[in-house]
């Protein structure tokens, strides 16, 4: 009896663990993170929250771009936030806090719209393969972090890197005798 009891327990708290709270930056969809945007022209990067099972009242986190630290390459030209947002401190390449209320539900659907960055590059993917944009720590806390509601407790948040430009390996449909013929 107590090794079923074990296994019971056991049982619910691995579900709870296997699903960490992610923000990452999207293109289009809570899916796509990677996109080759023409340079010069404006585009849009959605932040998203996903998995946290709160009643999330605030995030905190970074927007970094580790092989250009001086943003010479890519800018936010503006934020956007949803209507549920009450107060923001700083702006993303410095350390950005928003919070929300009423909460964001992070139950359902599971992801949650943080802000949306109207960006810009100023380079063709040529000069940009690979550009990395990493959601990282706040720098006052060090930590990417979520406040949920009713006692505004801290939750940790997992960092996600989005690719701008990225390296795509060209490939073309042929048949196997085209494939074998190569080999003659």
């Amino acid at each position: 009896m107590r090794k079923l009891l074990l296994a019971f327990a056991t049982a619910l708290l691995i579900p709870g663990m296997s699903a960490a709270a992610t923000l990452g930056a999207y293109f289009d969809t809570p899916s796509e993170m990677a996109d080759s945007p023409a340079p010069f022209s404006f585009f849009d990067v959605f932040l998203f929250l996903q998995n946290a099972e709160y009643y999330v009242t605030a995030v905190e986190y970074q927007l970094t771009t580790p092989i250009d630290p001086s943003h010479a390459l890519f800018s936010v030209m503006s934020v956007t936030y949803p209507d549920n947002k009450s107060v923001t401190l700083g702006d993303p390449f410095s350390g950005h806090a928003i919070a929300y209320w009423p909460p964001m539900n992070g139950f359902v659907p599971g992801y949650n719209l943080v802000a949306t960055l109207q960006c810009m590059t100023f380079a063709p993917c040529g000069s940009l393969v690979d550009y990395p944009l990493v959601i990282g720590p706040h720098p006052d806390s060090g930590e990417i972090r979520g406040t949920f509601a009713p006692e505004n407790e801290l939750f940790p948040i997992v960092g996600l890197t989005s690719i701008i430009c990225p390296d795509l390996v060209g490939t073309q449909e042929e048949n196997w005798g085209a494939i074998k013929s190569l080999y003659r």
